[in-house]
Formats: structure tokens, C-alpha cells, sequence
């Protein structure tokens, strides 16, 4: 009996041997006409292919800008809303007692971190 467990056993580590060579050398025939494709690409001088290329380059070359741009937006208002928490802090701290300045931090701490967490998945009422 445990002779035949353990030719299960090593007919399933073979499996998956067989199979991950024949993965690798798939992977490696892949990757081969892959180049081959892109090199006769590569090549392809016409007209078409010209324009195309063009516009992938250009279309890549605003994306990116755009990208920028809206990253350097995003910066700019988290610091003026962070510039105007302070001063809204700093005002609170002239007309509010420091334990409700406390209370009110952890509650905007609590609206943070409940933001943060994905939402629990509802169920479905017939």
C-alpha cells in the first residue's frame, strides 16, 4: 500500500514537472516570435506604420503630461487643504476648550480610517 502511495506520488511530482518544462519551453517560444515579430515590425518602414507609430508617440506623450498634471493638481489641493485644516485648527484652539479640540480629532480620525476600509458587502433582499 505504500509503494502505490508513493508511485501516486511521484507520478504527480512528474506531472507537474513534465508540465513546468513544457510551460518554460512554451514560454521561450513565445518570447521567440514575439521578437521575430516585433524585429519585421520594427522594419516596417511604410507610410502607415509611420503615422502610427506618430500617433502612439504622441498619445503616450500626453498621457504622461496628463498624468503629470494631474498629479501636480492632486499635490496642490491636498497641501491647500491641508494649509486650511491648520488654520482651522488653530482657530478652534482660540474658541474651543483643548478636550473638545481632542474629541473632535479622534472623530475625524474615526471618518478617516472608516474611509480607508473597503465597505462590507451588502446582501441582497428578495
Amino acid at each position: 500500500m505504500e509503494k502505490q502511495i508513493l508511485d501516486v506520488l511521484n507520478a504527480g511530482l512528474g506531472l507537474v514537472k513534465s508540465g513546468q518544462e513544457g510551460l518554460d519551453k512554451a514560454k521561450a517560444e513565445f518570447t521567440k516570435s514575439f521578437q521575430e515579430l516585433a524585429a519585421k515590425g520594427a522594419s516596417d518602414n511604410s507610410e502607415a506604420s509611420v503615422r502610427v507609430r506618430e500617433f502612439v508617440d504622441k498619445f503616450l506623450n500626453e498621457a504622461k503630461e496628463l498624468s503629470t498634471a494631474a498629479t501636480k493638481t492632486y499635490e496642490d489641493s491636498r497641501a491647500k487643504a491641508l494649509e486650511v485644516y491648520n488654520q482651522i485648527v488653530e482657530e478652534a484652539k482660540k474658541l474651543v476648550p483643548a478636550e473638545q479640540i481632542e474629541a473632535i480629532k479622534a472623530k475625524f480620525s474615526e471618518v478617516t480610517e472608516s474611509v480607508k476600509k473597503p465597505a462590507a458587502p451588502t446582501k441582497k433582499t428578495a
